[in-house]
């Protein structure tokens, strides 16, 4: 998996539970969600890695009862500002100025 592909599937993913919230988790996007993990681990996403296993296991928690739905959407918002400041980092130049 590409790292564009995998930007794709976690922006579909953030999409959805910014839209359905977190009342109702399927447990299918945090199997989904583990994947792509591990995918990220694989690829030069270290810090989404990270991420992405932060927002899976605020998810479990949410399921069992241990955490609310705040914990998850915090985690969601910290995996969208990454991904999309990773689309933006592929433009940005670096300035340097002259001694």
């Amino acid at each position: 998996m590409t790292v564009e592909e995998l930007r794709t599937e976690l922006k579909t993913i953030i999409s959805g539970l910014a839209s359905s919230g977190f009342e109702n988790i399927d447990s299918k996007i945090i199997e989904k969600l583990d994947k792509l993990a591990a995918h990220a681990g694989e690829s030069v996403m270290q810090e989404g890695k990270r991420l992405i296993e932060n927002l899976s296991g605020a998810m479990k928690a949410i399921q069992e009862g241990k955490s609310k739905a705040e914990s998850g959407h915090i985690r969601l918002t910290a995996l969208d500002f990454y991904i999309n400041n990773l689309t933006d980092s592929e433009k940005t130049e670096d300035l340097h100025t002259e001694d």
